[in-house]
């Protein structure tokens, strides 16, 4: 077990110094001491259509998957006659983004994606910032000096 731990200790290390070479020389997003922090677009339905930005077809007889582009057409068309569908539900929404996960690098949050994008819909990298949160700003410091 001693091995182990010696043999990963010089890999932890490296990696300690690739963090801390990515926080000192990474575009900050003009943001002082920038969290980054990967996002997962989710949309919320249901919405009254006069009080949205924008609303969709739902398929009421397939999970309520949204029309296509071209299916949207044709209901716009059927909606001005009055002979949508019955399975057809026009409906607004509002997209958010949910966090996922968070990183001291712009370059980790690209590797997570890398690694685990498959498992989300889409995603986009967001730098928040750290004011008053001493504890997160101690260990980039830190990780800056490595």
């Amino acid at each position: 077990m001693t091995e182990q731990t010696e043999v990963s200790r010089p890999v932890e290390g490296m990696v300690m110094q690739q963090i801390g070479e990515l926080i000192r020389t990474q575009d900050n997003r003009i943001t002082d001491c920038p969290m980054f922090i990967v996002q997962e677009r989710k949309r919320d339905y249901g919405y009254d259509v006069d009080y949205c930005d924008d609303y969709v077809w739902l398929d009421t007889t397939c999970d309520y998957v949204e029309a296509t582009e071209e299916e949207r057409e044709e209901l716009e068309v059927q909606e001005d006659t009055g002979d949508v569908p019955d399975n057809w539900q026009k409906t607004g929404f509002k997209d958010r983004w949910d966090f996922v996960t968070a990183c001291f690098t712009e370059q980790g949050c690209k590797d997570f994606i890398a690694c685990d994008g498959h498992n989300h819909g889409e995603l986009r990298i967001y730098a928040a910032g750290t004011h008053r949160n001493a504890e997160f700003r101690a260990v980039r410091d830190f990780l800056k000096t490595a």
